[in-house]
């Protein structure tokens, strides 16, 4: 977060160099094996790297962009939020780009926070554990 704000055209050029084999290998090399064992399969796979390819389609431009959007201080105090939110993460998500602290900080933050952290599940829990995430979010309606 400090160095985009330090450096915000150095990590866009940095981040430009993105392709969707690159995203691929990035998913795959950050991933515990029961995520890896999700995404290979032979369905997903192939899903999942043609959606790649048509986000990547124009560029990677959007890419750089919501990455530091995501990666930037927000434009509002995160304790001002007054709707329920749910934060939802896998306890077996070794990716270095995903929370550290698997959302405690943030639902610190979030004072409406509801947060649950799955053990069994890792980063591709809204494949595994989808209908649980939206019967949960329904709750909310």
């Amino acid at each position: 977060m400090d160095r985009i704000a330090a450096e915000p055209e150095e990590v866009a050029r940095f981040l430009a160099g993105m392709t969707p084999e690159r995203m691929w290998a990035m998913v795959l090399d950050g991933s515990d094996p029961s995520d890896r064992a999700v995404y290979t399969t032979p369905a997903f796979e192939g899903a999942y790297r043609r959606a790649l390819a048509e986000a990547f389609a124009q560029g990677p431009g959007g890419y750089v962009r919501d990455t530091l959007l995501a990666m930037s201080r927000w434009p509002f105090d995160p304790g001002a939020v007054r709707v329920p939110v749910d934060l939802w993460y896998g306890a077996r998500d070794t990716s270095p780009v995903h929370s550290p602290d698997h959302g405690a900080t943030l639902a610190s933050r979030l004072s409406p926070a509801r947060r649950t952290v799955l053990p069994d599940a890792g980063g591709a829990l809204l494949w595994t554990h989808g209908r649980e995430v939206l019967e949960r979010l329904l709750e909310h309606a």
